[in-house]
């Protein structure tokens, strides 16, 4: 089995066909067609069944796929970092952060470091927590920042502070007159459910609506708090959510109340292991706890934002 052969599978698996693979590969439909015989060949069982012209992957391409892929994330990661030593330079910060962040703590962050580095380009990624995770393990950011991440290797961590999330409802709601809301107050009602493609991280969440879970109605699914805000304001659904987006959205028929039991979510910073010598972002992560220590999201009670 050569890497060539297994390239030309990777890329038929992404292209489907061996037309595209081979323009990937910028050699002839011929050859890509050799290097997969060559390869199914090697490994003693078939990878696609050939009908009316067309491949369709079998069963154990699927499963050969898996590893393919996991092998070729470890040489895109080493290209990656070699390419970010190469074009490394004290004039450029590459963040990527959770959109709740990004519209909170990471404007006020960027405010603060600009003191120190005025003229530096900033390139700022907004994406869901397990795309988060990929973009520090390919070295693709700087720094990440959201939901404080698992201990994982070749990435350092940072906690800024534990945020407790909040109940949300448009303020015509009958919720709305309540002072505290409970796991029972929302018997009946539309409520917003996260989905994330790491659902681990909204554990604690679904832990504290479990015992009422079934006598809900979890018809509206949302994948950003932003968007979740929104459809409360629109009156679609009420909702238990991180504090920051409350920022944007309050004052706009949006209104939030203490929920219980309290949910806390630890919230980090994180960074490719031994990227803190750049100067940049050593400067920026202060910047990051300095400003964190003064936003009322990281307080016991971040309902004191409305009062």
């Amino acid at each position: 089995m050569k890497f060539r052969q297994v390239e030309a599978f990777r890329y038929i698996m992404l292209r489907g066909t061996t037309a595209a693979a081979a323009a990937e590969m910028h050699v002839s439909q011929p050859a890509v067609s050799r290097l997969l015989s060559d390869l199914e060949y090697s490994l003693g069982f078939s990878l696609f069944d050939r009908r009316k012209g067309r491949l369709h992957p079998t069963q154990e391409a699927t499963e050969f796929f898996r590893s393919v892929e996991e092998s070729f994330l470890g040489m895109e990661k080493l290209e990656s970092v070699a390419s970010k030593i190469r074009t490394r330079t004290p004039s450029e910060l590459n963040i990527a952060s959770t959109s709740a962040i990004a519209s909170t703590l990471l404007p006020l962050a960027l405010q603060e470091h600009k003191k120190y580095f005025p003229d530096e380009r900033v390139t700022i990624h907004t994406d869901a927590m397990s795309a988060l995770v990929i973009k520090l393990q390919t070295s693709s950011v700087d720094l990440a920042i959201g939901l404080e991440l698992p201990q994982l290797i070749g990435i350092e961590r940072e906690f800024i502070g534990n945020a407790r999330f909040v109940f949300a409802a448009r303020s015509d709601h009958p919720l709305a007159k309540k002072d505290v809301i409970t796991a029972q107050d929302l018997i009946g009602e539309s409520v917003l459910t996260v989905v994330d493609d790491s659902p681990v991280y909204w554990s604690e969440l679904g832990g504290a609506l479990s015992s009422v879970k079934s006598q809900l109605k979890q018809n509206i699914m949302i994948d950003t708090s932003h968007t979740g805000y929104a459809m409360i304001a629109a009156g679609m659904a009420v909702g238990v959510l991180e504090p920051f987006a409350a920022r944007v959205w309050e004052g706009r028929d949006v209104v939030i109340r203490p929920f219980e039991p309290a949910i806390y979510y630890p919230y980090g910073l994180a960074y490719p292991t031994n990227a803190r010598h750049h100067k940049s972002l050593y400067s920026f992560t202060q910047s990051i706890q300095k400003v964190a220590q003064g936003m009322l999201e990281f307080k016991v009670d971040p309902t004191a934002m409305t009062k």
